[in-house]
Formats: C-alpha cells, sequence, structure tokens
C-alpha cells in the first residue's frame, strides 16, 4: 500500500536535491541512494540515544547544503559520450572514405560517382547512429516480442514483395538486427527457470532459418554470425546464473541441441551436394578453380605475391591483366585482398588494430555494465561487428570459409553502413546511460518496489516496503 505522507525533512531536503538535477532519467536512483544514505545515518544516531527528529536533523547536516549537493550530482551524472569508442569510430568511418578515394581512379566502374554515393551514405549513417544514440534503449528489454516478430515479418515481407536479388541483399543486411533484438528476448526471459532458457534457445531457429532462405553464398555467412551471436549472448545469461538454472546441465542442453538441430535445418535447406562442395573447396581451392573455388584461388595467388610493404610482386601468366581485372569486387568483398597486394602486409596489421582496439574498448565497456539489459545488449552489438570483421578478414587473408559480408564502416556498401552505425549509436546509448538503468526482477519487480517514488512534483513513500 502506498500512502502520500506529509513533507517531512528529509523529503523535502530530497526534492531539493532533484530540483538541482536536470536529467531526470538519474534523479531517481541518485535520489534513492540519497535517501538511503540519510536512513542509515538517521538508525545510527536513533541507536545513539537521540530521538527521531534529532537523528533525522544531524543525519541531514553530515549530507551538506542540498543545493549544493544537488548541483555536484548533475555535474556527475550527465549523460556523456564514451569519447574513445566515438573517436574510433569517426577514424574508421574516415579510413574507409579515404579508402574509397584510393580505389576511384583505378575502378572499372566509374569510381568518382561510387565515392560519392558512399559519402552521401556515410552522411546518413551518422545522423542515423546519433539518432539511435539519443533512443532509450530499454525499449529492447520492454518490448522484445514487438521488436523481435516485428523484424520477422519485415524480412518476410522484404522476401515476398520484392525481386529476387535486391529483397536477399536487403534482408541479409536486417537480419544484422537480430543479435539486438534477441538481447531483448533473453532478458525478459531470465529468471523463468528452464522454461524461459528452452524457449530461448528454440526461437534462434527462426532468424537461423530467414537467413538460409537469402542470397546463396552470403546467407551461410549470415545463418553463422546470427547463430554464433545468439549463442554467445545465452550463453553469457547462463554463466552468470540469470537463468536460475544449473549451469553446466543448461550448456550441455544448449550446445548438443545446437549441435544437433542447425547443422540438420541448414543441411535440409541447402541440399548436402551444395554443402559438399563447398567444403571440398573450403579445404582446397584448387579442387574446382573455374567453379566454387575461383575466388579462393585468386586471393591466394595475390597474397602469394604480396609484400610485407609496398606493391606486391607480378603476377606470372597475367602481367596483362590489371589486378582490378583480376580480382573482382576489390571495394566491397575483397577490399583487404587488393590493399594487401597494392600496399604490403603492413596495411592488414594497421585495420587489424584499429579494429581490435574499437572491440576491445566495447568489451571493456560491456563488462563494467551495471545492468542486466545493458550488459546483454552491448554484448549483441559488439559480437555481431566483431563476427563480421573475423569473416571478412578470414575470406580476404585466404580462409575462405564464409563469403564476406561487410568490412564495418571501411567497405563499399551503403545499407550495411547505415545498419552498422545504427548499432554503434545504440552501443553508445548503453554506455551513455547503462550505469542507471534499474533492471526488472522478472514478475516480482515492479514500480510500487521502490521505497520513494516522484510522480509529478509528488513525493511518494511505500511505507510497507520490505515487511
Amino acid at each position: 500500500m502506498q500512502v502520500l505522507q506529509q513533507p517531512s525533512k528529509i523529503t523535502e531536503y530530497l526534492e531539493t536535491v532533484r530540483q538541482q538535477i536536470r536529467w531526470k532519467k538519474a534523479q531517481l536512483p541518485v535520489l534513492e541512494e540519497i535517501n538511503n544514505h540519510i536512513i542509515d545515518q538517521k538508525n545510527a544516531f536513533i541507536s545513539e540515544g537521540l530521538s527521531e527528529e534529532e537523528a533525522a536533523d544531524r543525519a541531514i547536516a553530515e549530507m551538506g547544503d542540498p543545493v549544493v549537493v544537488g548541483e555536484q550530482l548533475d555535474r556527475a551524472h550527465r549523460p556523456r559520450p564514451d569519447w574513445p569508442l566515438l573517436v574510433m569510430t569517426a577514424a574508421i568511418l574516415l579510413l574507409g572514405l579515404a579508402i574509397q578515394v584510393l580505389i576511384g581512379p583505378n575502378h572499372r566502374n566509374n569510381g568518382a560517382e561510387m565515392f560519392q554515393k558512399q559519402f552521401i551514405w556515410a552522411g546518413m549513417a551518422m545522423l542515423v547512429m546519433i539518432a539511435a544514440y539519443l533512443v532509450d534503449f530499454t525499449i529492447i528489454g520492454r518490448f522484445p516480442w514487438v521488436i523481435f516478430f516485428g523484424l520477422c515479418a519485415i524480412i518476410v515481407t522484404n522476401y515476398l514483395f520484392t525481386r529476387v536479388h535486391i529483397s536477399s541483399i536487403y534482408a541479409i543486411n536486417l537480419l544484422l538486427f537480430f543479435p539486438t533484438a534477441y538481447a531483448g528476448f533473453v532478458y525478459k526471459m531470465r529468471n523463468h527457470g528452464y522454461a524461459g532458457f528452452v524457449l530461448c534457445g528454440v526461437i534462434i531457429m527462426i532468424p537461423a532459418y530467414l537467413a538460409i532462405l537469402g542470397r546463396r553464398g552470403l546467407n551461410e555467412t549470415v545463418f553463422f554470425l546470427l547463430c554464433t551471436s545468439c549463442l554467445i549472448i545465452l550463453t553469457a545469461a547462463v554463466t552468470k546464473g540469470w537463468f536460475n538454472v544449473r549451469k553446466l546441465l543448461a550448456l550441455l542442453i544448449m550446445y548438443t541441441s545446437t549441435a544437433a538441430v542447425l547443422p540438420t535445418l541448414f543441411f535440409m535447406t541447402m541440399g548436402e551436394g551444395y554443402v559438399t562442395r563447398r567444403i571440398h573447396v573450403i579445404l582446397n581451392p584448387a579442387f574446382d578453380p573455374t567453379g566454387y573455388g575461383y575466388i579462393g584461388t585468386v586471393i591466394q595467388r595475390f597474397l602469394s605475391h604480396a609484400q610485407f610493404i609496398g606493391q606486391g610482386l607480378p603476377l606470372s601468366g597475367f602481367e596483362q591483366y590489371t589486378t582490378l581485372q583480376l580480382l573482382p569486387d576489390v571495394n566491397t568483398d575483397f577490399l583487404l585482398t587488393y590493399l594487401i597486394y597494392r600496399f604490403g602486409w603492413i596495411v592488414l596489421i594497421g585495420i587489424i588494430m584499429i579494429l581490435s582496439a574499437f572491440i576491445i574498448r566495447a568489451l571493456i565497456l560491456c563488462k563494467k555494465q551495471k545492468s542486466v539489459l545493458g550488459f546483454l545488449v552491448s554484448l549483441a552489438i559488439i559480437s555481431g561487428f566483431a563476427l563480421q570483421c573475423i569473416i571478412y578478414i578470414a575470406a580476404n587473408s585466404g580462409l575462405f570459409f564464409f563469403s564476406p559480408l561487410s568490412l564495418p564502416l571501411i567497405s563499399y556498401g551503403g545499407q550495411a553502413l547505415v545498419i552498422n552505425m545504427c548499432l554503434i549509436g545504440l552501443l553508445l546509448s548503453v554506455f551513455r546511460t547503462g550505469d542507471l538503468v534499474g533492471d526488472q526482477a522478472g514478475l516480482a519487480a515492479t514500480k510500487s518496489s521502490r521505497f520513494i517514488q516522484f510522480n509529478h512534483g509528488q513525493i511518494i513513500i511505500n511505507l510497507k516496503l520490505n515487511k
């Protein structure tokens, strides 16, 4: 039961402090912390023999002037971006534009026009990132069903009502949002025991199936990326004990069922013959040098002639062809291979270093998140970003297990750029406000569980808390 108390010295003090804190999202958790501190001090003074009124006065006096305290808290709890991560994002984006300028004059298509398009996409991506940065990321935890199945509906509609090639490209890029949506679903199902855990495992098959329906070549890439990202999220939730299940048993169930179900789904949809040929080509591109193994064979030839610094050695037997004629899609899928051959392995080392710095910084901030939702959402975004980088670098280094999707913020392509910048904006939003997010503790957590609440200028005290 909640009752409206007459203003007391403590509530008046808290109200004065609240008026100094301009960021409304910070008000409630900060005031709850101050209230708890004052109550603890008050109880300590009462145990020393002071009256309740005297103890309250002493406790408030120890806190200091409410205006000064409020101003200090206002400065301490203003939303601030993580500047190192933001600077690295800008650096990677500018690096991508610089590389497109470098490739443009030699590209067999209109390089100048392609750069102009990429520049426009970069501007749009910046606006999308800012919008995502300002969004309250907690909507992912409050409406996970709507977001998850709304995304499914958009992708299915894309498959049904647009041209096959275009719909596949759109859907492939939109599927990058699924790990983040899945993080909200896991957050909602935590504290539901084995039922919630199993449901989180089963629902992975929905985006996995949608990925397989996409453009052949990229569909297995997205299939791997989505399943791996979702498994990372679910594994983290299990190991942290958020499902209240036996951890080893849950992990055994998860990975056993994954090994049985997901490969079966993939083989049934893709066809055993196609998968077998792909495996042969991955292990030895020369198995089919003019078919599935063509790209792998070309990449190996370029890399074997690359130097540590500087232009690679001439390719014997192909002197009459330029690099751009032999290597397709140098500004999109095989950008790194081209850069390695043109400028040396030092380029790959530099790009790996800046991308690694971004990922490591993001992981450090992710680990520091106090809220479950902030941790899961940031882990989902980082996992997707890191897997894109790993797959792309592996393919361009001759390990052609999967077709490259994109090198985030660097390779050419507007849709992938906008989506990755949107996710980075959401990641920065988590790091901006995540420390002040209060997790809903399952079904038992409601606003009434707080001792003190502020509602339209009124202070509401819950006297039956913890009774």
